[in-house]
């Protein structure tokens, strides 16, 4: 059976055989949720790679002791899959990124459409920020992740395509396009070695799927993606909402690259 995992950025410079102190925040939920005691195993990962296992040596609700058996590191895939998710209503947004740090993307932008209804007004804007921080996390934390997805600040419009770079490959994914998302993977080449072992030795190499709002991407937005060499796909036969249909083209990116 899997063993628990925990969050903390105390464990990034720790080594085995160390004994780590934690506070409340690891503490109060292995203790008083988990019912984690002495003698008991977990693991604590701090977001960036850092996977430390070790043995609970002390407990209570406020402080956990843990000797330290093994630290292990992981380093960033590439490419990097990026997700860009419209803002929706009723929290649709947030399932889609969940499924997606579930999925194994490592980039998330909000992203302000021109005909999303859901916004992010400047006064709450910290507060929205955080809960997809927290979604995110806790999400990372489900699917025992040691390296969390990274959020971007807040696009609008036709401002996305200003944040993304020469060297991403972008797909929107929108319902009238012709080539599907399949085939717009396999002619890419990611599914293939040497672009992959190309695509690892580069720093910003990205693959970067673009979901609308439920009213669909405007042609202004559609145009200024296109000027930056952004290709329209289609997912499949279907038409998927927006929560779901970012999930389902990480699952297809994450297959043509051989990692699934």
């Amino acid at each position: 059976m899997s063993l628990p995992v925990f969050y903390s950025t105390q464990v990034a410079e720790a080594a085995p055989g160390q004994v780590l102190t934690f506070g409340e925040d690891v503490a109060g939920h292995a203790v008083r949720v988990r019912r984690l005691g002495p003698g008991d195993e977990l693991e604590v990962v701090d977001g960036s790679g850092t996977r430390v296992r070790g043995t609970v040596s002390a407990a209570s609700a406020n402080e956990l002791g843990l000797h330290v058996a093994s630290v292990t590191h992981t380093d960033e895939d590439q490419p990097r899959l990026v997700l860009v998710q419209a803002l929706a209503k009723g929290d649709r947004d947030l399932q889609a990124i969940e499924s997606a740090t579930e999925i194994g993307v490592d980039e998330v932008v909000p992203w302000a459409a021109e005909r999303s209804i859901a916004d992010w007004p400047a006064k709450k804007r910290d507060k929205l920020a955080a809960k997809w921080d927290n979604v995110l996390r806790a999400a990372s934390l489900q699917a025992r992740r040691s390296r969390f997805p990274l959020r971007h600040e807040l696009a609008r419009g036709t401002g996305l395509a200003s944040i993304l770079t020469e060297t991403d490959t972008v797909y929107v994914l929108h319902e009238a396009a012709e080539q599907k998302l399949s085939q717009a993977l396999r002619d890419s080449g990611p599914a293939n070695t040497s672009a992959v072992e190309e695509a690892s030795g580069a720093d910003s190499g990205r693959i970067v799927l673009v979901v609308g709002p439920e009213g669909g991407i405007s042609d202004a937005e559609l145009d200024a993606l296109a000027a930056i060499g952004a290709k329209a796909v289609l997912l499949g036969p279907t038409v998927l909402r927006s929560s779901s249909a970012g999930a389902a083209g990480l699952v297809m990116a994450q297959n043509s690259l051989g990692r699934w």
